[in-house]
């Protein structure tokens, strides 16, 4: 097995990192992106071709309005390597539904979107504002809107991105669960859970993980060879 042409991460751990430090949250999220950024070069170097990274949830907005705001913030920091996307073909995607954003943020979201269109290096997917079960709502709402029949393939043509499903899926921070993070798409993706917080997770131990996968057999509910 080669490496997954699609890895998503679920980024948990940046406050308690943060907090282990004696440091404020915020703190934590800045690390937190910075290793994002190093974990999607590494992941273009390696030849993956799609991430998609847990950015803020639709749940994430019980948290203190200082905080939601600096998650923001931290989004439109990373939108604005326009020039590095560019240099490096990427092209970037929001998954997540617009309202209740920053209007500056959309506006920002729309930009890099239309003009990295075309670049096929890798594609990287933030999910923000996002929510699994209302992505599937919201896909069977359109479908019977449309009078169509609501199929797999339907309700698949119908969510926020048309992409490939997640080989496989990584969560730091020690929780084992997928907390909402693309439910239709992970049915066969799959699953690592790591101890590491997110701000310390490197490419080493995410080398690590893309080595266990290569070992991994994905029989997809059918028989592989050893059965």
């Amino acid at each position: 097995m080669n490496n997954p042409a699609h890895v998503a991460f679920i980024m948990d751990g940046n406050g308690r990192w943060a907090k282990r430090r004696g440091l404020a949250r915020l703190h934590g999220h800045q690390r937190g992106l910075d290793v994002a950024e190093a974990i999607i070069d590494h992941s273009l170097a390696v030849g993956i071709k799609y991430v998609s990274l847990y950015v803020f949830s639709t749940e994430n907005w019980k948290r203190p309005r200082f905080e939601v705001n600096n998650l923001f913030a931290l989004a439109d920091r990373y939108l604005s390597r326009f020039e590095r996307f560019c240099k490096d073909k990427v092209r970037v995607v929001v998954s997540g539904e617009r309202d209740g954003l920053p209007d500056n943020l959309v506006c920002k979201i729309d930009y890099i979107e239309q003009n990295t269109k075309n670049f096929d290096a890798i594609c990287v997917n933030l999910c923000i504002n996002y929510g699994g079960q209302r992505e599937i709502v919201e896909a069977v709402k359109k479908l019977n809107r449309q009078g169509k029949e609501i199929t797999v393939e339907s309700i698949k043509a119908n969510l926020y991105r048309q992409l490939p499903d997640p080989d496989l899926i990584v969560r730091t921070g020690g929780q084992k669960r997928l907390s909402n993070f693309l439910l239709f798409q992970s049915a066969y993706s799959e699953l690592v859970f790591t101890d590491t917080l997110w701000p310390d997770f490197t490419n080493d131990e995410y080398d690590a993980i893309l080595a266990e996968y290569r070992h991994r057999t994905r029989s997809f509910g059918g028989l592989n060879g050893s059965e």
